[in-house]
């Protein structure tokens, strides 16, 4: 089964978004082992513990990923960078991601050039709460998993 993994620091809005994309309700007791993205069909979503977490289960999971989702929640970047790099060596395609983009007065703008100029990639911004950016999210998964 194909494999799209999120990576972020731990409350950057990992999960929230795997629900917005798939369009399931988030509640505590919601188990999965795969989801269903429309216009590509059953994919396992791995949703991991927190990049910034010692002995983190994002070390075991990144071999495997496909398309990679870097979420980026703030002015702080720097450990999401060194992701960026590793995954790519992994060969995961790579897409950034400013989350909760609704929290910036700018809605994400600002941050997102600046990840942009750094990582030589173009993010997308994104809000689970407001639905902001997800289905252009949605649109770049498919067209990664396509290639």
């Amino acid at each position: 089964m194909r494999q799209v993994g999120i990576f972020g620091k731990r409350k950057s809005g990992k999960s929230a978004l795997m629900y917005a994309l798939t369009n399931y309700k988030m509640t505590k007791e919601t188990k999965y082992s795969a989801m269903e993205i429309s216009g590509v069909g059953k994919i396992m979503l791995v949703d991991t513990v927190g990049v910034d977490v010692e002995k983190s289960t994002a070390e075991k999971s990144a071999e495997s990923i496909e398309v990679a989702l870097i979420l980026i929640s703030n002015d702080s970047f720097e450990l999401e960078l060194a992701w960026i790099s590793k995954l790519k060596k992994l060969g995961a395609a790579v897409i950034t991601v400013i989350s909760q983009c609704d929290k910036f007065a700018d809605g994400g703008k600002n941050l997102a050039a600046a990840v942009d100029e750094v990582s030589g990639l173009k993010s997308i911004c994104t809000s689970a709460e407001t639905g902001a950016g997800i289905e252009e999210l949605h649109a770049e998964i498919i067209n990664r998993l396509k290639e």
